[in-house]
């Protein structure tokens, strides 16, 4: 009786990034791969798409850190306010 090879599954692993209230992305990884691949759910996380993480955790501290600089560079770019005149 001839033998059919065995079906071959394949496997992945996947974790919901989330940054406060933001998902941010999702982190993917394949049978056989050794780290996860991030994918951005918003635009405001593109940066990070593509780039390979070895955990979740790593993942949602570097969404953390790009969501942090995002907001202090936008602070800095606004107008300071009007102190008024000169004493």
């Amino acid at each position: 009786m001839p033998v059919c090879p065995a079906e071959q599954i394949v496997m992945s692993k996947s974790y919901v990034i989330e940054v406060g209230d933001d998902q941010a992305g999702v982190i993917i990884r394949e049978d056989g791969e050794r780290e996860y691949r991030f994918h951005a759910a918003l635009e405001t996380y593109s940066a990070l798409e593509g780039r390979h993480f070895a955990n979740a955790l790593l993942a949602e501290r570097a969404a953390i850190a790009h969501a942090l600089s995002r907001r202090r560079r936008r602070q800095a770019s606004l107008p300071l306010p009007h102190q008024g005149a000169a004493q």
